[in-house]
Parts: structure tokens; C-alpha cells; sequence
């Protein structure tokens, strides 16, 4: 089975053999990309913090927030979510990073530097700083809102309190992955 000019010329079997392994290759590697972009874009939503009032995250870093969760599980008090907030100038949004404090129906106090949910102090004293003293602020949170808050707030107005209670449809996801850089790698439960 020589062709032309010496040149041994493969079999026909071979030669589909090889188009099919080169097929199942180039539909797994179709398979990973598609599900990777799913995940990516779907399940997941990167982030890159310009700045953070939340003491877990720095300017420059890369989290992941899990988009899902807010519906099949909702929220913790202390975990961090990505919030959307005001059109940026491409169309998309502003995202900023805060903490659940209280839910809708509960009643939230701030007096002397400190939260109060439903008359029981709010213990954050692993993450957060005191409010001003004399910031005083006595609300409850509407029906279909979560009321956050940044991990920096000595010096939050009572205008800048009030703008952190948040329409559940402006959380765009729970942090769940600090992926970037990746000396600081973490996974939030």
C-alpha cells in the first residue's frame, strides 16, 4: 500500500480512528469550557473589590459569589454578600461588599457605638468597628429587604445607615471564594 513518491499512505480504519478520538477530545474539551462558563456566569459571580468596607477583603482582590444560595438556603447574620447598587456608565453595576445584620420584620437599633436586633445586642466583635456614640437609629426592616452593614462604620451618617437596608433582589450573591491573589485563597462557608 504505497502511494506516490514512496510515501506509505494509512489505512482508512486508521485514519477514522483517529478523526473519532480527535472528535471526543474536542467534545470534552466543548463539555469543561461550557460548564466552567455556566458556573462562572451562572452559579457564580466574580468580583474584583475596588474598595471594601468589610474587613475579609482588600482592593485588588478576586472573590467569587455564589449566586444560588440566597434562594435555595437565604442568609446568615456575619456573612458577606455583593450587593448591586446604582448603573455604571457600560450598563452594568456598581457591586460593593457588605454584611447580613438583620432580616425583614426585625426591629434594629443602633445606640452607644453598638446594633441591636430585636432588643438583643448583635455580637460582631470579631469583624466590626464601634458606630459613632451618638448615632442613634430605630427601624424595621421592610418586607423583601436584609439590612447590612460594612465592617468599617465609625464614622456612617444616619442617611448612610439608612441606604444599607437593600432590596433582597439588589444581592446579587453570597461571597463564598477569595480567589485572587493567591496568598490570601480562602473559602467562606
Amino acid at each position: 500500500m504505497s502511494a506516490r513518491n514512496g510515501a506509505v499512505r494509512p489505512r482508512s480504519g486508521q485514519r477514522l480512528t483517529f478523526i473519532f478520538r480527535l472528535l471526543d477530545w474536542l467534545t470534552a474539551v466543548t463539555l469543561c469550557v461550557g460548564a466552567a462558563a455556566l458556573l462562572l456566569f451562572v452559579v457564580w459571580t466574580p468580583v474584583s473589590v475596588k474598595s471594601s468596607g468589610v474587613s475579609d477583603f482588600y482592593p485588588g482582590d478576586l472573590v467569587f459569589a455564589d449566586k444560588l444560595s440566597k434562594h435555595l438556603f437565604g442568609f446568615s447574620r456575619g456573612d458577606a454578600v455583593v450587593l448591586r447598587s446604582g448603573r455604571t456608565g457600560d450598563g452594568g453595576y456598581r457591586l460593593h461588599i457588605a454584611r447580613v445584620a438583620a432580616f425583614q420584620s426585625e426591629k434594629v437599633v443602633i445606640a452607644d457605638g453598638r446594633v441591636y436586633i430585636g432588643n438583643a445586642l448583635l455580637d460582631e466583635s470579631a469583624y466590626a468597628e464601634a458606630f459613632d456614640p451618638s448615632l442613634r437609629a430605630e427601624f424595621i426592616v421592610p418586607t423583601g429587604s436584609i439590612f447590612v452593614l460594612p465592617d468599617e462604620r465609625s464614622d456612617l451618617s444616619l442617611a448612610a445607615v439608612q441606604s444599607y437596608i437593600v432590596p433582597l433582589d439588589d444581592v446579587a450573591g453570597e461571597v463564598r471564594l477569595t480567589a485572587f491573589p493567591i496568598t490570601r485563597l480562602k473559602i467562606f462557608r
